[in-house]
């Protein structure tokens, strides 16, 4: 790859996570209209095609990431897909996070490694656990999940599909959204805008799950249905 590639992939990157945005929004609007119908089997269906949709925009976005012309070298790019051939999509984060920490300048002791450990945490929820889900389904496990050799049932990612909803899924892409700028920002100003930046951004993506831990389709659907209610006074 040369630098002139690096742009087109970039760009190409940008234009294909604009178009899985449209698509998100898109499917939840489908996903609003079958709860205030009570239609629970097109709620799963879309909910489903919106997890995988998550899936792939987190792939376009982190893509665009480390194409981006201000942030790593071609051979550090290289660095980062030879991970990911090697292991999987989330060792291609943990080496881009990796491989960003080099540029920064931070001089507190326990900044680096605190820092690592929190955005390795926020990866582990946002990218490895939902891309989990999304083999599954994406191979057509879609109501019960087996084992890597397809030799069984495994319990605990059928648990996972059961318990998905698009209450959960919004989560992940508000939640995700922001990992994405605080390693954008990391990437492209480790020294600047990162470090100004990086303490209220990792607090909220923290806090997004607390805050929400009580939302449930239900209480949606049901303020859904009020919305559409006519006023009766």
């Amino acid at each position: 790859m040369d630098n002139a590639s690096r742009l087109a992939v970039y760009s190409a990157q940008c234009t294909n996570v604009r178009a899985l945005e449209v698509a998100r929004k898109q499917i939840r609007r489908a996903i609003n209209d079958a709860l205030r119908t009570g239609n629970l089997v097109a709620v799963d269906v879309h909910t489903k095609a919106m997890a995988l949709v998550f899936c792939a925009w987190v792939e376009a976005n982190f893509s665009k990431t480390i194409h981006t012309p201000k942030g790593f070298s071609l051979v550090e790019i290289a660095q980062i897909k030879a991970s990911i051939r090697a292991g999987s999509v989330v060792d291609g984060w943990e080496k881009c996070i990796q491989l960003a920490f080099l540029k920064t300048a931070a001089n507190k002791s326990n900044f680096k490694p605190n820092a690592k450990q929190r955005l390795k945490k926020c990866v582990a929820s946002l990218v490895a656990d939902p891309s989990l889900i999304r083999n599954k389904i994406a191979h057509g496990q879609w109501i019960e999940a087996l084992n890597r050799d397809n030799t069984k049932v495994n319990p605990d990612l059928t648990a996972s599909i059961h318990s998905l909803d698009a209450v959960k899924v919004d989560m992940w892409f508000d939640c995700q959204k922001i990992l994405c700028e605080i390693v954008e920002l990391l990437v492209e100003s480790p020294n600047k805008a990162f470090m100004a930046s990086y303490w209220g951004m990792i607090e909220k993506v923290e806090q997004i799950p607390i805050d929400r831990a009580a939302w449930t389709i239900s209480s949606k659907r049901m303020r859904l249905k009020a919305k559409r209610a006519p006023d009766r006074s």
